[in-house]
């Protein structure tokens, strides 16, 4: 069976070099420029699996109503979108993935109003993944690559929209029989906060989300509030499985000594959980993007503040979004201006940085595939609204760095 996934990952990567290689073979430039769905007028990638596919979100037929969508990068469908066919609601930026096998994970507005998580393959076989009990909105933010386990939130609003709990949740796959044939069902738990909604003295965290999951089982995410003066508080964790399959434990990731506040965002079946570092003591400002390592040996968890493209800054808000099973890492990082560009780092050389080399004023990469595909948006200019809104509209794109 191995050597029969090793032939099928070496066929992959011919045809994926193949493939890449003629959708380059008529222009210079290392990316291919997606753009967005015809009809549309923006679109954003957040996630690629190993054959190719990338899932992200954007309008289609020039509607108001965000879509999840989708896009082959390799094979006779390269470029050709396709979309879930229902309006949704992207309730983070970071929010939706793919498995291996295609299927597509993000949230739909419900009747209520409220988003729902979601999960669709491209020939629009579909359904809704449920929330918890107590609970008026749920949203999937990622799936691992064999598609057994979703994570993402499940969360409970006032009167006025604010949402005033976010409970972490896995959706777990199970098989069953019914009516002479085999049923494919998802049944939400709640992840356990092991006490640390008091890791702050005198606070709460009731907000909490799960954001990267990996084939064993481990899951990335963060807990957060805002105090009564609109200051956020924020710790790093990662849920690790019990034995016999029972549930998980959680457990907070380590602070960068000259940071007060941590994210995790992604994690790779490696367990290298990335995100960032913020809250800055000192002359420190902004975000920084981290990794975090666990020792095999010790099972103590380090982080590591990864470079940025521009050394000499002391703030930025730089952020790692996605980490393949290579320790390829993805992200973006700002310059002196605060303009992000979409950026590359790996987790077993810290000091390596550099740009991807995406197009438009500003740019960020969210997902990136075991090929070394990864994917984003760009925007054309860095020109904001009154609320601070980018003005132009995000565009698809991806690149090819191995």
């Amino acid at each position: 069976m191995r050597q029969f996934r090793a032939y099928v990952l070496v066929v992959v990567a011919l045809s994926a070099s193949i493939a890449w290689s003629q959708a380059q073979s008529a222009k210079t430039s290392p990316y291919i420029d997606l753009g967005h769905f015809k009809g549309g007028t923006w679109a954003g990638l957040q996630s690629i699996n190993d054959f190719g596919i990338a899932m992200g979100w954007g309008n289609v037929n020039g509607g108001t109503g965000i879509r999840m969508l989708g896009v082959p990068l390799l094979g006779p469908n390269s470029s050709h979108w396709f979309e879930s066919g229902v309006n949704s609601e992207n309730w983070v930026n970071e929010g939706g993935g793919i498995s291996s096998a295609g299927l597509i994970v993000g949230n739909i507005l419900d009747p209520n109003g409220w988003p729902e998580g979601y999960a669709w393959t491209a020939n629009h076989a579909s359904f809704y993944l449920g929330k918890c009990s107590d609970c008026d909105s749920s949203s999937a933010i990622a799936i691992n690559h064999l598609g057994t386990l979703i994570v993402g939130n499940s969360g409970k609003h006032a009167q006025d929209g604010t949402v005033v709990q976010a409970t972490p949740v896995v959706w777990t796959s199970q098989v069953t029989w019914e009516d002479g044939k085999l049923t494919l069902t998802w049944q939400i738990h709640a992840l356990p906060t092991g006490g640390l909604e008091s890791f702050f003295p005198g606070l709460t965290l009731n907000l909490w989300g799960a954001w990267g999951v990996n084939d064993l089982g481990q899951i990335a995410g963060d807990g957060w509030t805002i105090d009564a003066d609109g200051n956020y508080w924020e710790i790093a964790v990662v849920w690790t499985p019990k034995r016999g399959g029972t549930g998980w434990d959680v457990q907070a990731l380590p602070m960068s000594d000259d940071f007060s506040y941590n994210e995790a965002l992604g994690i790779n079946n490696a367990g290298e959980i990335i995100g960032d570092v913020w809250g800055g003591t000192g002359n420190l400002q902004g975000a920084f993007p981290a990794l975090y390592k666990q020792d095999l040996g010790t099972k103590m968890w380090s982080v590591h503040v990864l470079p940025v493209t521009s050394p000499d800054l002391n703030y930025g808000w730089s952020i790692a979004w996605g980490i393949n099973d290579l320790g390829d890492i993805v992200g973006a990082c700002t310059d002196e201006n605060w303009v992000g560009k979409a950026t590359l780092w790996n987790s077993n050389n810290l000091s390596s940085v550099k740009s991807l080399g995406f197009p438009g004023a500003t740019s960020g990469a969210f997902g990136v595939n075991n090929l070394g595909i990864a994917v984003g948006g760009y925007w054309a200019t860095t020109d904001t609204d009154e609320n601070g809104n980018l003005i132009a509209p995000e565009q698809a794109v991806a690149v090819r760095f191995r």
